[in-house]
């Protein structure tokens, strides 16, 4: 019997594996075709070039490594880091419809965007990356008090964010009210986007979503143990506190670096987990990676679509995944009957 579970869970690792690495090809494919199609096609011996031989002459090649190239990694990163910080938020607090602006982190990044702009006059991610992630930690930090601390329980962590958001986004709204400065840069990126973003800009943020991922890596095993129950976990030897605490910090780097770079995106972090547990699961150390690469090709993905023809060539990516994020939370709420909220 125990050879026989031994082997059960290596073709189900082998499985995953299969999955991930489809994915991630998937996701290659996707890139490519950033790159190339949009409201001005190139060819692809021009995205070769670009790639390889770059001419800063020739403009097919400057839309490639200028425009396109920047947009595809914020896309990539923003992505992952959604998907990644969803999968994570849903495995600790053991609800569905749980994602990061559902826990006060976006509003309080989003806050500290707005805040540095009135405040500071800063108007570049690479000037206020400080402030969003000081924004996201402190959101997080009061709906983590606000919950019950470490005995927090997943109902009163989400009545916690709610509370903390409304309070986040009425003080964002009298900013924005206040400051014509503030109130442009609200509406570069309230509705979340990958059009300006800058090698500058990429440049401060990756440290902050590489070290999101870290972190979320070795939070993983951890949030396994939670999923269990809290009881149960403790009676593993596992340090819940300090389990959410290490899951809370990936969270909010992931998150608020997201808004940061692209706009407070939403709906990604609660699909995406959904997508990637019905091919591997709820392992959490499968299902953490392949929510992350299923994130990064939704965006990359939707933002290729707000690029064509069809949508004007200026749809945002944010309002897609909206338009795709509202019909399936009302069909998850539907499905769940509430009886986990």
């Amino acid at each position: 019997m125990t050879a026989e579970v031994i082997l059960n869970h290596r073709a189900m690792d082998d499985r995953r594996a299969l999955v991930l690495l489809a994915s991630c090809a998937v996701l290659v494919l996707l890139c490519l075709l950033a790159l190339r199609l949009g409201y001005r096609p190139v060819s692809w011996a021009d995205l070769a070039r670009a790639l390889t031989a770059y001419d800063p002459t020739d403009p097919d090649q400057i839309v490639i490594r200028e425009l396109r190239l920047p947009r595809l990694a914020g896309a990539l990163l923003s992505g992952a880091g959604l998907g990644i910080a969803g999968a994570l938020i849903q495995g600790m607090t053991r609800n569905p419809l749980a994602d990061p602006g559902l826990l006060g982190i976006n509003a309080g990044a989003a806050a500290g965007v707005i805040g540095a702009t009135f405040l500071l006059g800063m108007g570049s991610p690479t000037q206020y990356v400080w402030t969003a992630l000081g924004g996201g930690a402190l959101g997080s930090a009061l709906v983590f008090a606000l919950g019950g601390g470490a005995q927090a329980s997943p109902a009163r962590l989400l009545l916690a964010g709610a509370a903390i958001s409304a309070f986040f986004f009425a003080m964002i709204r009298g900013l924005v009210l206040m400051s014509r400065q503030s109130l442009e840069t609200y509406r570069f990126w309230i509705l979340g986007g990958f059009e300006n973003v800058t090698a500058e800009s990429l440049a401060a943020l990756w440290p902050f979503f590489l070290a999101g991922a870290l972190v979320a890596l070795a939070a993983a095993a951890l949030i396994d143990a939670l999923a269990l129950g809290e009881d149960t976990a403790r009676g593993l030897g596992v340090n819940v506190g300090g389990a959410k605490l290490l899951a809370g910090l990936a969270i909010v780097l992931l998150a608020s670096s997201t808004v940061a770079l692209a706009g407070p995106i939403a709906f990604v972090g609660l699909i995406v987990p959904h997508m990637a547990r019905a091919v591997v699961r709820n392992d959490m150390l499968w299902l953490a990676p392949c929510a992350g690469v299923f994130g990064a090709a939704l965006m990359v993905l939707a933002d290729l679509a707000g690029r064509s023809p069809l949508f004007g060539g200026t749809m945002q990516a944010g309002v897609l995944s909206a338009l795709i994020g509202g019909p399936v939370l009302i069909w998850l709420v539907r499905r769940t009957g509430g009886r986990k909220l």
